[in-house]
């Protein structure tokens, strides 16, 4: 891989690290939604990230890098919420853990497939369907 692509994923990666720190350091924030919030958000940049590489508008490989692996990357966090999925089981809450979850992985799918209609070119080309 280029250095410049690697810069690419290292200056998106400590923009997104930087917006993951913020979102999930807010007062008063439940752990949970914090990361809801962020994975979504996440999910939802890259696919219309994905979108726009298909469509053409990205053609860079370094500024896909850079929003892909780089900003997305460090945006979202999955290890985390396994952290707070578990601490959920080991306090005997598995509803609790299912729910938030079920409720993630639902965003994120939904999140990720709604950025890529997004970035889709319409039949008039006003890149919006």
């Amino acid at each position: 891989m280029p250095d410049r692509r690697l810069a690419a994923v290292a200056v998106g990666a400590v923009a997104g690290g930087g917006l993951r720190w913020l979102a999930l350091s807010a007062t008063g924030v439940d752990p949970h939604l914090g990361l809801l919030v962020v994975n979504t958000a996440a999910a939802a940049i890259l696919g219309w990230s994905v979108g726009s590489i298909r469509s053409g508008r990205i053609r860079s490989a370094t500024v896909g890098d850079l929003i892909g692996p780089g900003l997305c990357g460090a945006l979202s966090t999955w290890s985390a919420l396994a952290v707070e999925l578990a601490e959920d089981l080991l306090d005997g809450r598995p509803l609790v853990a299912l729910a938030w979850v079920t409720l993630g992985v639902t965003a994120g799918v939904s999140a990720a497939w709604a950025g890529s209609r997004l970035a889709a070119p319409a039949p008039d080309g006003d890149g919006l369907r």
